[in-house]
């Protein structure tokens, strides 16, 4: 796909042709898809491919389809058609998981997935689910692990939890075997036992008004079965503070920005709601959410409320600067390794020593994946076209790939960073610091 330009009220934002077209499609005051409709077939394969790991194949598919070639048609026909039969197994899952919680007298909240529907997407069986997102209180973790265990689950110790806010991902595959489906509906659901709902020493500061979430928990129904969530305010709160997250750990963000941007938008006229909203989060969470609330209005054009506004102006002048410059790194780093998350994540810290942790780890990382794992095949396939290395052969190309990418991204966002911030020295003498402490 060739590199394309959107033009906003940041930085343009520089991606793929057809990304930028199905970007334009999901605006939501003046969606364009008509520049879907120019794709190639080659595009629409790259597409399709990108939709399908950034969890937007189903949004894709609600969007009119005139001028998509037939085959795309048919494809996403298909895609959710299998989703709505998955969505069945996800309510069996999730029945039967939380059975075997209160059974151990584990109290727990669900997290993202369904609990998304009617607010975030229209029905549940047009949201991608792959697994369940459990919150449980930190005590209550073992025991909720093993009750899962008591079910036929097994933690999987095949991937890296450094940054995690869950206990190990659990699985129950059975006999079931990848086929290429995204949504299949055989495919089994894994469970992830969450014990935070911000991870501080990950993050390097705390967010306080998070602690009271639990508090504030409530019972939903959703298509014939209950289950307890976060009330409407926090699940808001939640999912923005999860998208800033994203952003701090590079991770996906675009498609919880646009069901955020969905909500903002259908919610912009509901002073009640903001209101409730405004009392319930101190300024400390709002100037968190506010971040998300800002990609959301740059990305998708989603009307916002006053008090959302104000939240967004009434962020630190150098965040807003940083969003106006950067935001849209986030969403480039899909097809572009670079870094620049690292300057808004040090605006949040007071912290000497907690900047200089996050200088570290951002700027020469030391967690690498274990051998044999599915992300050094996958690293290791792609560099060198071949799925026939020796296992150590395969390890040392993901090391090599991993240094230079690493490296290249370290070093441009030095760049990108002084060119940025040089005219107030403050960025010069966190380098500084950064360098000293190298030599220890």
């Amino acid at each position: 796909m060739n590199a394309h330009t959107i033009t906003s009220d940041v930085s343009p934002l520089k991606v793929p042709r057809a990304v930028a077209a199905l970007i334009r499609a999901l605006h939501l005051r003046e969606p364009d898809i008509a520049s879907l409709a120019q794709l190639e077939d080659h595009e629409w394969g790259s597409l399709l491919a990108f939709c399908d790991l950034g969890h937007l194949t189903l949004s894709l598919a609600q969007l009119p389809k005139d001028g998509f070639p037939s085959w795309v048609v048919e494809r996403l026909k298909t895609n959710v058609a299998d989703n709505a039969l998955r969505f069945e197994r996800v309510k069996a899952t999730y029945r039967e998981a939380a059975e075997a919680l209160d059974r151990a007298g584990v109290n727990h909240v669900v997290i993202k997935g369904f609990t998304q529907a009617p607010d975030y997407v229209e029905d549940p069986r047009l949201r991608a689910q792959s697994d369940l997102d459990l919150y449980c209180p930190p005590e209550m973790i073992k025991s909720a692990r093993i009750a899962l265990q008591g079910i036929g689950y097994t933690p999987n110790d095949q991937q890296s939890y450094t940054y995690a806010d869950h206990d190990r991902t659990m699985n129950r595959m059975g006999d079931w075997r990848w086929r290429e489906n995204s949504f299949d509906p055989e495919m089994p659901l894994s469970i992830e036992l969450h014990f935070c709902l911000w991870n501080r020493s990950v993050s390097y500061f705390h967010v306080a008004a998070i602690d009271r979430f639990w508090d504030r928990r409530t019972m939903r129904a959703i298509d014939g079965f209950t289950f307890t969530s976060l009330s409407p305010v926090d699940n808001l709160g939640y999912l923005a503070l999860h998208i800033l997250r994203n952003i701090f750990l590079r991770d996906t963000i675009l498609h919880h920005v646009y069901e955020l941007a969905i909500f903002l938008h259908r919610r912009a006229e509901d002073d009640t709601f903001w209101a409730a909203w405004s009392e319930t989060h101190d300024a400390t969470l709002q100037s968190c959410e506010a971040i998300a609330f800002y990609y959301a209005r740059s990305l998708f054009g989603c009307n916002l409320n006053p008090h959302v506004l104000k939240a967004i102006e009434s962020l630190p002048s150098l965040q807003r600067q940083w969003l106006r410059r950067f935001a849209m790194s986030s969403i480039e780093d899909m097809s572009h390794m670079n870094k620049d998350f690292l300057w808004l994540h040090m605006s949040f810290l007071k912290s000497p020593m907690a900047k200089l942790k996050l200088l570290k780890r951002t700027l020469i990382p030391t967690h690498f994946a274990r051998m044999n794992t599915p992300l050094v095949r996958m690293v290791s396939d792609r560099a060198t076209q071949s799925r026939e290395l020796h296992p150590y052969l395969q390890y040392f190309v993901y090391l090599v790939s991993r240094f230079a990418s690493h490296s290249c991204a370290s070093v441009d966002t030095i760049g990108r960073g002084l060119y940025w911030r040089m005219s107030k020295l403050q960025l010069v003498r966190q380098i500084r610091i950064f360098l000293a402490a190298s030599f220890f």
